[in-house]
């Protein structure tokens, strides 16, 4: 008896969230929707529009291509990304030591990333994005900190 009782309340108090829930009938249909929406995992940016701009903040950063990978002679790793989404290119390295720099050109302005802390030599680090279009040539470059190192680059054809 007991059972029957607590699953009556469960789904009398869920019906009961439903009707709360559920739009207000009374409203008129050509309400305008807000502007904005609360989040959306649609990219924010496209093509010149990304100039300079973060990649992952700007929802570009989910399902992009990844052009190419390279190992520099220290170590680090550098990618370079594509979103086909965004129309835009950058670069994110990996394993870098502080003062060491990552740049990215496309079709147009170099962009880059100074790796400034050991917080940055432990995670992902991006470049600002770079307007890129099917068929473009992106580049990307490492420059070590070390004095005695040499900048090393690395190009790839977008899709």
């Amino acid at each position: 008896m007991a059972v029957l009782v607590a699953a009556y309340a469960v789904i009398v108090g869920g019906l009961a969230l439903v009707f709360f829930l559920l739009p207000d009938r009374g409203a008129p249909a050509d309400e305008p929707l807000s502007d904005s929406a609360p989040y959306s995992l649609a990219p924010q940016c496209h093509g010149a529009d990304c100039e300079g701009r973060d990649p992952m903040r700007l929802i570009c950063g989910i399902g992009p291509d990844t052009l190419t990978t390279y190992r520099t002679a220290s170590g680090a790793h550098v990618e370079l990304r594509y979103s086909e989404k965004c129309g835009a290119t950058w670069a994110r390295v990996w394993g870098a030591r502080i003062g060491d720099l990552v740049e990215v050109t496309a079709a147009g302005p170099t962009r880059d990333v100074h790796i400034k802390d050991t917080a940055d030599t432990e995670t992902y680090v991006y470049t600002p994005m770079t307007a890129a279009s099917p068929g473009g040539t992106v580049r990307a470059c490492f420059r070590p900190a070390a004095a005695d190192g040499e900048r090393e680059c690395v190009e790839a054809r977008v899709g």
